[in-house]
C-alpha cells in the first residue's frame, strides 16, 4: 500500500506539456456571435487563437449566430408589419421570390439554338 501512494504523490509532481488552458468567457463569446462579431474581433477581444474558438467552442458559436439570425429576422418582420414598405419589398424579394422586373412567360422561353453556321 506504501507504493501506491508514492505513485500517486509522483504523478501529482509530473508537470504537463504545452501552455495552460486559458479561461474562455462562453457568455461572451455566445453574445459576440449573436451581433456577428467576425471571427478575428472575437478573438481580439477574447484574448484566445483562431483555432482555439474553432476547435473548441465551434457549437457555441455557430448557436450564437443562429439565435442572432432569427432575432434580426423576427425584427425586419415587426417593421415590415407596421406597414414599413421598404422592408415589405425587400423581404418579398428574399423571402418571396419576388422582383422589380416580373418576366412574362414569353419572356422565360429559351431562344432557338443551331450550331450550323451558314456559309456566306
Amino acid at each position: 500500500m506504501g507504493g501506491d501512494t508514492l505513485m500517486s504523490e509522483e504523478k501529482d509532481t509530473e508537470k504537463k506539456a504545452g501552455r495552460p488552458k486559458k479561461k474562455v468567457d462562453t457568455d461572451l463569446l455566445y453574445k459576440l456571435a449573436q451581433i456577428h462579431c467576425t471571427m478575428r474581433e472575437m478573438v481580439d477581444i477574447l484574448g484566445v487563437s483562431e483555432d482555439t474558438l474553432k476547435r473548441n467552442y465551434a457549437g457555441i458559436i455557430d448557436k450564437g449566430k443562429a439565435e442572432g439570425k432569427m432575432r434580426l429576422r423576427r425584427k425586419q418582420i415587426e417593421v415590415a408589419m407596421k406597414g414599413n414598405a421598404v422592408m415589405l419589398i425587400f423581404l418579398g424579394k428574399q423571402m418571396l421570390g419576388q422582383s422589380d422586373t416580373p418576366m412574362s412567360d414569353s419572356d422565360a422561353q429559351i431562344l432557338p439554338w443551331s450550331d450550323d453556321i451558314a456559309a456566306e
